[in-house]
């Protein structure tokens, strides 16, 4: 996760505003601005600085792989370009990195509540993922991945291609039919 991704997560969680967070940081807004867009790394001290002022800290997971916060954002930018194709290889790329994992490294995955993809579905798609991943192992599961509820009365599968096959909702994990998110549980599984 980069600290932009790191930034705007903590701020979106929290509820505020550039605005606000420059104000309760004491960092000016156009560097705010250019830290949550990747255009300026901050120090450590300014980093600290926005999480505090978003009552966040940072945890360090021993890890290589990215965390669901950067591929949402990443999700989203595909959804920005249309590109269905790349947000569902990028979602299928956290299945693969949470399942990867284990223990608190799974969890640190999943901790980070990830900024709105821009479709509510893939946000509800991300945290059922997570929550799917976590529970499987008895893990803890954040806040902000029981509050994405989805369109259940409107079910959603990805398109990624002109040949998908419906989605068995037997086969469909919980986690993702309650949330109307219909991508079955072998499909999550790495090849």
């Amino acid at each position: 996760m980069t600290a932009g991704v790191l930034a705007r997560s903590a701020r979106a969680a929290s509820g505020l505003t550039q605005s606000q967070l420059a104000i309760r940081s004491g960092i000016a807004g156009s560097s705010l601005s250019l830290i949550e867009h990747g255009k300026r790394e901050p120090t450590v001290a300014t980093l600290e600085a926005l999480l505090r002022a978003t009552r966040h800290t940072i945890v360090t997971v021993p890890t290589v792989r990215s965390d669901a916060a950067r591929i949402a954002s990443e999700i989203g930018e595909a959804i920005t370009r249309s590109d269905e194709v790349s947000a569902f290889r990028r979602f299928l790329q956290l299945a693969d990195n949470l399942a990867s994992e284990r223990g608190a490294t799974r969890v640190g995955l999943a901790l980070s509540e990830p900024s709105p993809t821009g479709s509510e579905r893939w946000d509800a798609a991300i945290a059922a993922l997570c929550e799917y991943r976590l529970k499987a192992d008895a893990l803890p599961v954040p806040d902000w991945v029981t509050r994405q509820v989805g369109h259940p009365d409107s079910p959603w599968a990805p398109r990624t291609s002109d040949y998908d096959i419906p989605a068995d909702p037997a086969r469909v994990p919980v986690e993702f039919l309650r949330r109307g998110i219909l991508i079955e549980a072998e499909t999550l599984e790495s090849i």
